[in-house]
């Protein structure tokens, strides 16, 4: 097998594993790129699946019950809605993808990093601290 066909053969692969067409024209060279490219995606893939988030624990619904009226994983459809005196504010653990209102900005945030506040409804609150995703502050 040359190597341009190896290149080819591993391009294939990559499409296969990203459940897509790749191309798999052009020189050694770009071939090489695309597949330096294709396994860095693979890769941050791999990293995200890696997060802990809501998602990937149970589901939380607002009426308190998993349920397929939820299965994006937010802890709660629209925490703006809520009148400022019902949020209280948490320190994220880990990387959270939930919708909730920083803690200072009053700004809608749907994924969260380690260590940032931010703002909930007290049952959301709850929640998060007994699943080990978030503590109080």
């Amino acid at each position: 097998m040359t190597e341009k066909e190896t290149l080819i053969a591993r391009l294939k692969e990559l499409g296969v594993k990203l459940d897509r067409e790749v191309n798999v024209t052009g020189t050694i060279q770009e071939l090489t790129l695309r597949i330096s490219e294709l396994e860095e995606e693979l890769d941050e893939d791999g990293e995200e699946g890696a997060e802990v988030s809501v998602a990937s624990t149970t589901p939380i619904s607002t009426s308190g019950q998993p349920g397929p009226e939820n299965t994006s994983g937010s802890i709660t459809e629209n925490p703006a809605s809520n009148e400022p005196g019902e949020l209280v504010a948490v320190e994220t653990l880990v990387t959270l993808h939930i919708d909730a209102l920083h803690a200072t900005r009053n700004e809608s945030l749907s994924i969260v990093e380690p260590g940032v506040v931010i703002r909930v409804t007290d049952a959301e609150a709850t929640e998060l601290i007994s699943q080990g995703l978030a503590r109080e502050v």
